[in-house]
């Protein structure tokens, strides 16, 4: 018997929070870290390929998938990307050596990738227009869902089990998704041309083989320059920035980047649709999601060290503290969805940002003193504004484009996304080794024992990353205030270039 119209919607979005609840759960490689690099015997600059080779992955696919779910279906690149994901964390459980886990995590990057771009785009289909908010609520606590089973439960079973425990434990909810996903996403129709559209209209056979022509160059160029800008920043902080592969990196970037806007202005069906940048909501959206994640991802990989170092907790501890922010987040995130359907999803953004810069700036007032507490209370105020931020993000930009696009609008932002974390590991990863050095030598000519001189120095190296990632965080809630409402979006409109939602 199948479900009713209603039930069936509501399936749709609570399998689309699903891929975002299991794409949250890579948390747990963060929670799992210092445990990771303890294991391998190594050291935080290399561990941090862990974090780089995903998410840079993740970044450079995030748009192509976004297109493809666009142009053959979401639920095949939905299913694709699940399955893509379940094969590497298992995989990477048995890895022999650090270099396998790397490989593998790439493979893990495709499939996380691919559902940060359809499990969005899924769920604003699912329901009208006006109630994209209340979707986009939905999905991002199931993201925020996931972030707690990834910290608390990851804490609970690399204490007991080891660190092969954070990737195993995510197979049961792989299968889930796969299983729900095949029963439960139903594959649409070929979308058309805005030109087969109307010739349908006048009653004419139209079969949309065009649509299905994946502008493979466009995508390439874009993956090359993400991959080669990613790899300079990261590299740059372990043999210099005068190192000639780093300038050879730095200088094919721009070459690949303009390769693939020349291939975006000649193709029928580009990846991304250049005239997209002239939206102001979509413009908004995506570049306060890049320096939102640019400030508040320092959370994910200095904050683990400086509970292991600094107040001496062990992975339990720091699943429990990471939970409560992602609890926090999902609290948040229903509530800004309902909010962003009645109020323009700006200024529910902009409330957003503002407590995460506020929470990054009371976090770096932590020492290494501090009870378990107090640190739990802070980061929940991070999570508190990073959930209502992601879900006004994610509104603001998906009521700006037609149905046709949501794929392609959800990779945007996960790509923004993904870079703003890509950054924050290589850049102020950097930065937080140089204040490490410079709060080290600094304390040396002090009365302080080798250990003493090692945990001071990481307190205040990670005061001052913390402070500057609350003025990063803050340059997002400059960006949305500057943005202008819906005047370009009408003057786009009336070019033609774009066509009204539907």
């Amino acid at each position: 018997m199948l479900p009713s119209p209603r039930l069936h919607r509501w399936l749709v979005i609570v399998c689309a929070g699903l891929g975002m609840f299991l794409v949250a759960l890579d948390i747990a490689v963060n929670v799992a870290l210092p445990t990771i690099t303890s294991h391998f015997h190594t050291d935080i600059q290399t561990i941090q390929w862990i974090i780089v080779s995903f998410v840079a992955t993740r970044a450079g696919l995030a748009v192509a998938a976004g297109s493809l779910g666009d142009l053959f279906g979401l639920k095949r690149v939905f299913l694709i990307g699940v399955l893509a994901y379940t094969i590497a964390v298992t995989l990477i459980a048995f890895s022999p050596s650090l270099a396998s886990v790397f490989g593998l995590r790439v493979l893990q990057g495709v499939g996380a990738g691919s559902l940060y771009a359809a499990a969005p785009a899924i769920a604003s289909r699912a329901l009208p227009a006006s109630q994209r908010g209340t979707a986009m609520g939905v999905t991002t606590a199931g993201y925020a869902l996931g972030t707690i089973a990834g910290t608390l439960g990851t804490g609970l079973l690399v204490g007991v089990f080891g660190w092969e425990a954070a990737f195993l434990g995510r197979v049961p909810f792989c299968v889930i998704a796969i299983i729900l996903g095949w029963l439960v996403l139903r594959e649409p129709v070929l979308s058309r041309s805005p030109e087969q559209s109307e010739r349908a209209a006048e009653g004419e056979c139209v079969v949309s083989r065009e649509r299905r022509s994946f502008d493979l160059a466009g995508s390439s160029s874009f993956m090359a320059g993400m991959v080669a800008l990613v790899l300079a920043l990261h590299m740059s902080g372990r043999i210099g920035w005068s190192s000639p592969l780093v300038i050879g990196l730095l200088a094919a970037t721009p070459f690949l980047l303009a390769l693939f806007v020349r291939s975006e202005l000649r193709a029928r069906w580009p990846v991304l649709d250049l005239h997209l940048l002239r939206l102001p909501d979509f413009m908004a959206a995506c570049s306060s999601m890049f320096f939102v994640h640019l400030g508040a991802f320092v959370i994910w990989f200095i904050f683990p060290f400086y509970v292991a170092e600094a107040l001496g907790r062990g992975p339990i501890a720091l699943g429990a503290m990471m939970a409560l922010m992602a609890t926090a987040m999902s609290l948040a995130s229903p509530g800004a969805g309902w909010l962003s359907d009645r109020i323009h999803p700006k200024y529910v953004g902009l409330l957003g940002t503002a407590i995460v810069g506020l929470g990054l700036a009371w976090m770096s007032m932590l020492d290494g003193f501090s009870p378990v507490l107090d640190v739990g209370l802070r980061i929940a105020v991070v999570g508190f504004g990073l959930g209502s931020f992601q879900t006004a993000a994610y509104t603001l930009l998906l009521k700006a484009l037609p149905a046709s696009q949501l794929g392609t609008g959800a990779g945007s932002l996960s790509l923004t996304q993904a870079m703003g974390s890509v950054v924050s590991v290589s850049l102020l990863g950097l930065v937080f080794a140089l204040r490490t050095e410079h709060h080290t030598t600094a304390l040396s000519t002090e009365v302080f024992s080798t250990g003493e001189t090692g945990s001071e120095a990481l307190v205040l190296a990670f005061q001052d990353i913390f402070r500057l990632g609350a003025v990063l965080a803050s340059v997002g809630m400059v960006v949305l205030m500057l943005s202008s409402l819906s005047s370009g979006r009408r003057k786009l409109e009336k070019e033609g270039i774009i066509h009204p939602k539907e």
